[in-house]
């Protein structure tokens, strides 16, 4: 498989998880700030994981729909399903961030984060340059004089 093709698919899977990270870690920080607390309805089981749910919730008569893991922090909301109410938490600046439970922090998985980026990095100087010491190299043929 060509240098370069692997370069991109790894840089696209990491750039998912990346984008990811930061759209997490920025709904935990206005969840953190400015928090407020509603009720939600649970619409479906949703496809982001196990235990994971989709809902709707009201804020100053405007509708908004989330995705979120239950809420493990208050047994009472931890097997919610279609059609039950949970407590949402959103942010009052900003009402279509919210989760079913309150994040306990603004920035998770700090190494894996260093970790993904640098391998991002590697991914990216792989498409620009495959031989650069920084690109991935895959092929275990001997370099020398020929």
């Amino acid at each position: 498989m060509s240098p370069k093709l692997v370069g991109w698919i790894v840089a696209i899977i990491l750039g998912a998880f990346l984008f990811g990270w930061v759209k997490s870690t920025r709904r935990n920080y206005w969840l953190l700030r400015d928090c407020q607390e509603g009720v939600a309805v649970v619409t479906k089981k949703s496809w982001a994981g196990h235990n994971a749910v989709d809902y709707r919730y009201t804020v100053n008569q405007k509708e908004y729909f989330g995705s979120s893991m239950r809420n493990w922090q208050q047994p009472k909301y931890s097997r919610v399903r279609a059609g039950d109410q949970s407590v949402v938490y959103f942010s009052a600046s900003h009402p279509w961030l919210s989760l079913l439970y309150k994040p306990q922090a603004v920035m998770k998985g700090l190494p894996v984060l260093l970790i993904a980026f640098l391998l991002e990095l590697c991914a990216i100087a792989t498409i620009v340059n495959p031989t650069s010491k920084w690109a991935f190299h895959l092929n275990h043929e001997k370099r020398g004089a020929g």
